[in-house]
């Protein structure tokens, strides 16, 4: 019975509701899987500050382009602003990503064979598990293959809407973050490199991709150019700065991680297709140039950063393959050659429906396992000290919270778990947040709050409270209870600085001047790389870009 169910489904493949039903259950299955296991945590600090960015929707932030809060900011405006609502934003966008892919795949398969390539990709851990974690990276998962699909179509009608929703998208996946320059880079090169080439150039086609993709990184460009060029500064303080040899190393790394994080697919196809010597031949050289393009398309964008990372001078990580993989399956299964039977597509179908309802079925126990375990950012922690800020604040002044300062992971979260939902500001510079300004801190009052043992945040933390009489130092500790275990308490200091008005705010917004000096593009040009490297001295985190630990899935 499941195989005639599952034969029936693929009977559908080529009119689409094959593709339908996957995504649909897609999204259901691992959104629960998402919620549920991420119950004894909160959420990771990546997705608190895209929410902490959203609130001042903007064409940039210190660190990163603004895709990712654009997207946040339009889907709270539909959405609720709680947890299972964030993995959901994160499972939609892994399923259009996945659309996208299915939309290329249609134009060069048929059959089971355009099914299985999304089956294919689901044997990565990036649509469901690094999918999970919404933040810049993640947006390239969906734009890659929206632009590299526009691209395609582009090229091969020339027609000017094409043409403009290819420079459009390869703008959105640069908004994104700016590693998208590796597939901008790529898609000229593809484009040389088939027998078209001339054709292409000739037309107007090209060139109309150029205008729109400038005409829509515009405002962005323009917030660079006057802000100081602060993400590129935040990139090389966090990536950049290592030997000649760690790099390379790291490249090394890099090329050996990224195939192994496609170690499934890969198998897969052995298993299944058994290719001869002609196959594989077929499959990476083919003679057909618009699938020898798709070739280049996923290799180019792969091989670049590796040899241009010792000119960079920035370290490589193999997670930020991920979104660079989609057309791994399409140039397996594309060649005639490349058989597969209905039985094998059908076992690979119901070995993927079998794992993934078991990995839901554990997710309770998995949330155990993390209550239980602990985790790096100390998320068990977010909404109980969330908690005892409101507590403290409300006991102090009686007033809705409008600013926390000091550490950035902290002051993300308690943004998003405070039901005021207060600005926050990472570290203890305005430049961060420029959207918050001295003459709110006097007016408003601000918490300021640090780990207790970030002995720098404590020590900025001291710093301000010698300039605020009127303030209080607050120790205190915090612990989280999941399934009648409550974990260690993990300690904290806070510092409440009550609302100010009369004659000490002048001399208060004084004291603020080196707080705002960030802001000033004279006083920090675009050149003055150690800007950045100050303004983050060990309070501004490296960004939670997988550098850290590529390995990790949550």
């Amino acid at each position: 019975m499941p195989r005639r169910i599952i034969g029936a489904w693929l009977d559908h493949a080529d009119d689409g509701r094959a593709t339908a039903i996957l995504l649909m259950l897609f999204v259901i299955a691992w959104t629960a899987f998402q919620v549920i296991s991420y119950t004894s945590l909160d959420l990771h600090p990546d997705l608190v500050e895209v929410y902490a960015w959203s609130r001042h929707p903007g064409p940039g932030y210190y660190k990163h382009p603004p895709l990712g809060a654009l997207m946040a900011a339009a889907w709270f405006s539909v959405f609720p602003l709680v947890e299972w609502s964030f993995h959901l934003l994160a499972m939609v966008n892994a399923a259009f990503a996945l659309f996208m892919v299915d939309c290329i795949a249609k134009r060069y398969l048929s059959g089971d064979k355009r099914v299985l390539v999304l089956l294919f990709l689901l044997l990565t851990p990036f649509y469901q598990f690094h999918g999970q974690r919404f933040a810049s990276n993640q947006t390239l998962l969906s734009t890659w293959p929206l632009a590299v699909y526009c691209f395609l179509r582009a090229y091969e009608s020339r027609r000017f809407g094409w043409s403009a929703a290819a420079g459009a998208a390869c703008a959105l996946a640069m908004l994104g973050k700016y590693y998208s320059i590796y597939l901008v880079v790529s898609l000229p090169i593809a484009a040389l490199l088939h027998p078209a080439r001339f054709a292409y150039l000739r037309s107007p086609s090209p060139w109309v991709s150029i205008l729109a993709g400038v005409a829509v990184l515009s405002p962005h460009l323009y917030w660079l150019a006057t802000t100081g060029f602060q993400p590129f500064g935040y990139a090389y303080a966090v990536h950049g700065g290592a030997t000649q040899a760690a790099i390379l190393w790291k490249a090394v790394l890099y090329l050996l991680g990224a195939v192994a994080y496609v170690a499934g697919p890969i198998i897969a196809w052995l298993v299944m297709v058994r290719p001869n010597r002609q196959t594989i031949a077929a499959a990476l050289w083919p003679q057909d140039p618009d699938r020898r393009m798709l070739v280049h398309l996923l290799v180019l964008p792969l091989l670049i950063p590796a040899v241009t990372a010792p000119f960079v001078g920035v370290e490589l990580t193999s997670l930020w393959t991920m979104q660079a993989w989609f057309l791994l399956p399409v140039v397996l299964l594309a060649p005639a050659e490349a058989v597969v039977s209905r039985a094998a597509a059908a076992t690979l179908a119901g070995a993927v429906l079998i794992v993934t309802l078991l990995i839901v079925a554990a997710a309770p126990a998995v949330a155990l396992m993390r209550h239980w375990d602990g985790n790096k950012e100390g998320r068990a922690y977010f909404a109980p000290l969330t908690d005892a800020v409101s507590r403290e604040w409300a006991s102090a002044t009686g007033r809705r919270l409008s600013v926390v300062i000091g550490d950035p992971d902290l002051g993300a979260a308690i943004t998003f778990y405070h039901p005021d939902h207060p600005d926050s500001v990472p570290g203890f510079s305005l430049a961060t947040a420029p959207w918050v300004t001295p003459e709110q801190l006097l007016r408003d009052g601000y918490v300021a709050v640090c780990k207790g043992d970030d002995g720098p945040c404590r020590r900025e933390l001291a710093a301000r409270a010698a300039t605020e009489p009127d303030a209080r130092i607050v120790d205190l500790a915090v612990t989280r209870t999941f399934f009648g275990e409550t974990n260690l308490p993990s300690p904290y200091r806070l510092l409440i600085v009550p609302p100010q008005s009369g004659p000490r705010s002048a001399a208060v917004s004084a004291s603020l001047t080196g707080v705002i000096a960030g802001l000033d593009p004279a006083i920090h040009p675009a050149s003055n790389k150690a800007f950045l490297r100050n303004l983050m001295d060990g309070r501004v985190k490296p960004g939670h870009d997988g550098h850290r630990d590529p390995g990790r899935t949550s």
